[in-house]
C-alpha cells in the first residue's frame, strides 16, 4: 500500500537525517575534541627516575650510594596458557627465591617473619600476577623484590624456559656505615599522600620515587634527587607500548654532596663513646648511663668532623622499605635511637655555661680580673620575687663544700667555683660584688650573644633552639615573677637554662680562635656534579662577630688554659700537646630520673659535659662530649674528649707521615682527685 510505503521511507529518511547529523557532529563539531581524547587514549607520559646523588665524607668515602637491586618480574600477558607449565614457571621462582607461589595466611605470616624483616607476610607470586592480569595484562609486575645476585643470575640464565619472566634492575639506597653514621646520613621513605600533590608537581612518580626522611638526606633533597626524565609512548588497547613519541627528556642526575665529616674521626668519637659507657656501666651498674653525645669540630672554619649520638640505629635496614617492626622498636625505645642529640636534645649545661657569665661580667665591669671573692663553700642569699619583697633566706653552696677561699677571675674559672660565679650572676655584698650582679637581663643579653636560645642554623632537620629564660618568659609560661634566686642558679647553668650539645661547642669558638667570632657550624664541604667538577665550594661562614673586647677574651682563653692545668681538667691530657677547655656537671630531675627514683633531696643524679680543644696556641679541633647521667665532666665527660682529639692527631700523622708517632705507654686510669662535683644548689635542673 502507498501509505505504508511512503512511512516506510519517511522512516529511512528520518535515520538517514540522524545518521548525518551525527556524523557531522563527531567529524566537524567535536572533531577537535575527540581527537585530543583518542591521543590520550593511546598515548602515555613515563616518568624516568634520575639517579640520586651520592654522599661522600671529605676524604672520599662513601657514606650513601645507589647500587643495583635485583627484582623478579612477570608479564601476564605472556605467561604460557598450560596451567601445569605455568606452575612450574611459579614454583621454579618460589624455590629460587623463597617467595611463596601463594600468600599464607596472617597468622603464619606473623608467626615466622618474612626474609625482609618485617612482620608481615610476602604475598604470593601467583596472587600478584592474578592480581595484575585483571589491571594491566602487558605491564610487569615485582613478583619477588631485592634477590641476591647470584639468584638473578642463575635466573637470567633461564629466562628462555620461563616465558613472561624477566629480571629488572632498579636501584637501591645503600649506607655502608650504617649505625656510625645514621644520624648524620639519615634515610629515605615513600612520598606520602600528604606531600604527594607536591612531589608531583617537581615531576617525582609516588609510586615509585623515595624522598629523604631524616639527616642529610632530607636536609639536601633537593640537590640530592635531581630531575627525573619524560618520554611520551603510544601504546595499545591494553598497554602494552608501540613506540616512543615525540622527544625524549632524559632524566638529569643528583648532585653529590661531600660532607665534612671525616669518617675514620667519626668511627673513633663512636667508639670512645660506647668504651666510656661500658666503663660507666661496670663500676656504676648496668643500665646507669645510655645516652650521650660527642662532637668534633674544626673551631676556625666550623666543620663538623664527627658528630655522635648514642645510642644509633641502622638506616641499612631502611634501605628497601621501612619495617613497621623495626621502626617501632626503634620509636618505642626508651634511649630514644632516631633522636639526635647533638642537635635536638636540650638539656641543662651546668658549668659549661658559665662562659656566658664570665663574659658578661667582664665587659660589664661587675668584676676586675684581679679582684677576688672568698668562697667559704657556701653564702646566703635573699631570694626575692619583686623589688620591695623582703625575701626569704636561702642558702646556696659551692660543688666544693669546704670551699675555695680567694678567686680571682682566672682561678674562679679554671676551678669553676660556683661561689665565684653566683657572686658575679646575682652579686654578693660580702663578697665585693654589690647589687645585682650581672642579673638575668645581661645573663640573657650574653647568652643570646654567644649562640644560646637559638639553633644554629646547620644543615640537619630538627635542630632545637635551647632555652634561656627572662622575665617576660617566665611570667608568660608559669604566671610567676622572676626571683633572684632564679638568677643565681642560672649563673651555673642551671634551673630553667636549656642548651644543646651543638650550641654548647659553638659558644666557645669566640674565645678558642680568640677572635670574638660565633662560627657557623656545616655539614656540607662542597656540592658536585655526576663527573665531579664543584658546582658549590666550600666557603667558612659565620653567624655573627661578638662585641666583645679583646681583653675579655684573651682572660677567657687564658682561664681555658688554666682549666686544663691547675683547675678542674687537671688530670686530663694528651701528650706532647696543649690543651684547652672547661668541665661540666648538670643535675638534673626529669621523667626518666623520676621512675627511676634517682630525684633524691642532695643527692640528684647529674649530666657530664666537658669542651675542650688543641693545641691550644693554634687550635684545629675542639670536641664536645655529653653523657647523660654521667655524673662529673672531668672523670667522665673528659677522657672522651681527649680520646677523640688524640685520635685525631693520630690520624692526622698517618696523613702526614704514614705512622703513628710513638708515645710512652699509657694506661687508662680514672681520676679519683678532686673535681667538679654536683652542688647541692642545682636542684632545679629539670623543672
Amino acid at each position: 500500500q502507498r501509505g505504508r510505503l511512503a512511512g516506510f521511507y519517511i522512516l529511512i529518511g528520518v535515520v538517514l537525517i540522524v545518521f548525518v547529523a551525527r556524523l557531522i557532529q563527531l567529524q566537524v563539531v567535536d572533531s577537535d575534541a575527540l581527537a585530543a581524547v583518542a591521543i590520550e587514549n593511546r598515548e602515555a607520559e613515563v616518568n624516568l627516575p634520575a639517579p640520586r646523588g651520592v654522599i661522600f665524607d671529605r676524604n672520599g668515602v662513601i657514606l650513601a650510594r645507589n647500587i643495583p637491586s635485583f627484582n623478579v618480574s612477570i608479564t601476564p600477558s605472556q605467561l604460557p596458557d598450560d596451567d601445569v607449565r605455568l606452575q612450574e614457571i611459579f614454583r621454579r621462582i618460589s624455590e629460587l627465591t623463597n617467595v611463596p607461589i601463594n600468600t599464607p595466611p596472617l597468622d603464619a605470616g606473623n608467626a615466622t617473619g618474612n626474609r625482609l624483616g618485617d612482620d608481615s607476610p610476602l604475598p604470593g607470586i601467583e596472587n600478584v600476577v592474578d592480581l595484575q592480569e585483571s589491571l594491566a595484562p602487558h605491564q610487569s609486575v615485582v613478583v619477588a623484590p631485592d634477590i641476591e645476585q647470584e639468584v638473578a643470575f642463575i635466573l637470567s640464565e633461564e629466562l628462555r624456559d620461563l616465558p613472561g619472566v624477566s629480571i629488572d634492575v632498579r636501584p637501591l639506597r645503600d649506607y655502608p656505615t650504617r649505625a656510625v653514621t645514621a644520624h648524620l646520613i639519615g634515610y629515605m621513605g615513600p612520598i606520602t599522600l600528604e606531600v604527594e600533590d607536591f612531589y608531583d608537581e617537581l615531576g617525582f612518580d609516588a609510586s615509585r620515587d623515595k624522598i629523604g626522611y631524616a639527616g642529610i638526606e632530607v636536609a639536601m633533597q633537593d640537590i640530592l634527587a635531581g630531575r627525573n626524565g619524560l618520554k611520551r609512548i603510544e601504546e595499545d588497547v591494553a598497554g602494552l607500548e608501540l613506540r616512543t613519541v615525540g622527544d625524549v627528556r632524559q632524566p638529569e642526575p643528583g648532585n653529590d654532596v661531600v660532607l665534612t665529616i671525616d669518617i675514620r674521626l667519626q668511627a673513633a668519637a663512636e667508639a670512645a663513646v660506647r668504651r666510656r659507657l661500658e666503663i660507666e656501666n661496670q663500676f656504676r651498674g648496668a643500665g646507669t648511663v645510655n645516652n650521650a653525645v660527642a662532637i668534633a669540630m674544626n673551631p676556625k672554619t666550623g666543620e663538623i668532623l664527627a658528630m655522635v649520638s648514642y645510642p644509633s640505629y641502622d638506616n641499612q635496614l631502611f634501605a628497601q622499605f621501612i619495617p613497621v617492626s623495626y621502626y617501632t622498636d626503634m620509636l618505642e625505645h626508651p634511649y630514644r635511637p632516631l633522636f639526635n642529640q647533638a642537635i635536638s636534645g636540650e638539656y641543662p649545661p651546668g658549668s659549661v655555661f658559665k662562659i656566658v657569665i664570665a663574659a658578661g661580667a667582664l665587659e660589664e665591669g661587675v668584676v676586675t680580673p684581679e679582684q677576688e671573692i672568698f668562697d667559704p663553700g657556701r653564702i646566703t642569699i635573699t631570694n626575692r620575687y619583686f623589688p620591695n619583697d623582703p625575701g626569704k633566706s636561702r642558702e646556696v653552696v659551692c660543688w666544693k663544700r669546704d670551699g675555695h677561699g680567694n678567686m680571682n677571675f682566672i682561678n674562679g674559672f679554671a676551678n669553676s667555683c660556683d661561689v665565684y660565679f653566683y657572686s658575679l650572676g646575682g652579686g654578693y655584698e660580702k663578697g665585693g660584688v654589690p647589687g645585682t650582679g650581672l642579673g638575668i637581663d645581661r645573663i640573657y643579653k650574653y647568652a643570646n650573644m654567644l649562640g644560646f636560645n637559638e639553633p644554629t642554623g646547620i644543615e640537619m632537620p630538627g635542630e632545637r633552639g635551647g632555652l634561656v629564660p627572662n622575665r617576660d618568659w617566665k611570667r608568660l609560661n608559669l604566671g610567676e615573677n622572676w626571683a633572684t634566686g632564679d638568677t643565681y642558679i642560672a649563673s651555673i647553668g642551671q634551673g630553667f637554662i636549656l642548651a644543646t650539645p651543638l650550641q654548647v661547642l659553638n659558644s666557645f669558638t669566640p674565645f678558642i680562635n680568640r677572635d670574638g667570632v660565633l662560627v657557623q657550624p656545616t655539614l656540607i664541604r662542597e656540592v658536585r656534579d655526576g663527573e665531579g667538577n664543584v658546582v658549590q665550594p666550600f666557603e667558612p661562614r659565620i653567624i655573627h662577630k661578638t662585641p666583645l673586647s679583646q681583653s675579655t677574651i684573651d682572660l677567657i682563653s687564658q682561664g681555658l688554659r688554666e682549666a686544663m692545668t691547675t683547675g678542674t681538667g687537671k688530670d686530663l691530657s694528651i701528650f706532647d700537646i696543649n690543651l684547652g677547655g672547661k668541665t661540666g656537671t648538670a643535675e638534673y630531675c626529669d621523667n626518666i630520673a623520676q621512675a627511676a627514683d634517682r630525684c633524691q633531696f642532695g643527692a640528684w643524679p647529674a649530666h657530664a659535659w666537658f669542651v675542650g680543644y688543641a693545641p691550644y696556641e693554634d687550635p684545629e679541633i675542639a670536641v664536645v662530649a655529653f653523657i647523660y647521667n654521667g655524673e662529673e665532666g672531668s672523670k667522665v665527660a673528659g677522657p672522651v674528649v681527649t680520646e677523640i682529639i688524640q685520635a685525631y692527631f693520630d690520624l692526622k700523622s698517618i696523613d702526614e707521615t704514614g705512622f703513628v708517632p710513638e708515645r710512652p705507654d699509657e694506661t687508662e686510669i680514672i681520676p679519683e682527685g678532686e673535681g667538679e662535683d654536683p652542688s647541692e644548689e642545682e636542684t632545679n635542673a629539670g623543672n
